[in-house]
């Protein structure tokens, strides 16, 4: 019985990946995604993950895709549509990462356009698809093509492992400061 499990969690992934690659996100690292993660701008933890990718990014090029689902806070929704509406989304970010203080994203709330309306309304209904139970949401495939998903903001050691799959490098923790 356990193995089927595993084998229909696994198809379930594998057809996440598929609709994944269709969310409106920010880029960062190289091209080829390989790492999704579902943000809230208002979350603690999703600032914390995104602080921790920064250096994984720069120093191994990992393909990221941060997709926006604003659904914490009533200014999550117009801040996730500020950033996607930025002339650039990336810059956007990292600005609002900056100036994370007490639980609330940097930027301001903005009014979605038509078109930014339905990929936010696509992202979310993806996330809730996808039984994801909160933010930070993570979707990754390794280098040997295999879909996993992670709820929350892992710990140094699972996120160097989960780098260390998708890369095929050897773990090295990313994390200097302990929290």
């Amino acid at each position: 019985m356990a193995a089927g499990g595993a084998q229909a969690r696994s198809a379930d992934n594998t057809r996440l990946w598929t609709f994944v690659r269709h969310t409106t996100a920010i880029r960062e690292g190289r091209h080829h995604a390989r790492l999704y993660m579902f943000f809230d701008p208002n979350c603690p933890y999703c600032h914390d993950l995104y602080e921790a990718l920064q250096p994984i990014i720069r120093a191994q090029g990992l393909g990221v895709r941060f997709v926006p689902v604003g659904i914490l806070a009533l200014s999550s929704y117009g801040k996730a549509a500020a950033l996607l509406e930025a002339r650039h989304p990336q810059t956007a970010m990292a600005r609002m990462e900056a100036g994370f203080h007490g639980g609330r994203g940097a930027i301001r709330p903005r009014r979605a356009t038509a078109s930014v309306a339905r990929a936010l309304l696509y992202n979310v209904r993806l996330f809730e698809a996808a039984g994801a139970r909160g933010v930070p949401f993570v979707v990754y495939k390794t280098r040997a093509g295999h879909v996993h998903t992670v709820t929350g903001d892992p710990p140094a050691a699972v996120l160097a492992g989960i780098v260390a799959r998708i890369t095929g490098r050897p773990r090295s923790t990313p994390r200097t400061a302990t929290r």
